[in-house]
């Protein structure tokens, strides 16, 4: 029995959302090809030891597909062989579904063998 590998992504991407707003992200060059893909999206605690904490977050992503594309590459014009270059992207849709506005950043994570 093969075992499946797990593989997890923090975009670095620090976001802050309205109530009601939805974003729009994506991750290039998505490897390895053949996983299954799955984005979160990670509140930050907001406030301070001053101002106190009160926070109630609520993030919804919303979708998540990939894009996928191949170029033909020709080394030049008249060339009977040619070259392709893939790439896969990870797109992903956040909506802050909450009354508040929302500070966070995005993970991704894979499952693949």
């Amino acid at each position: 029995m093969k075992m499946s590998k797990v593989l997890f992504i923090d975009t670095k991407t620090e976001l802050t959302l309205a109530p009601g707003a939805t974003v729009h992200g994506w991750w290039n060059n998505a490897s390895p090809f053949n996983a299954v893909w799955d984005a979160q999206a990670v509140p930050f605690a907001t406030g301070s030891t001053a101002t106190g904490f009160n926070q109630d977050t609520s993030l919804e992503v919303t979708r998540v597909w990939r894009h996928f594309t191949v170029t033909e590459i020709k080394p030049n014009p008249q060339s009977q062989t040619v070259d392709t270059k893939d790439e896969t992207e990870i797109h992903y849709e956040i909506k802050n579904i909450g009354n508040s506005v929302a500070k966070f950043h995005v993970v991704l994570s894979a499952i693949y063998e």
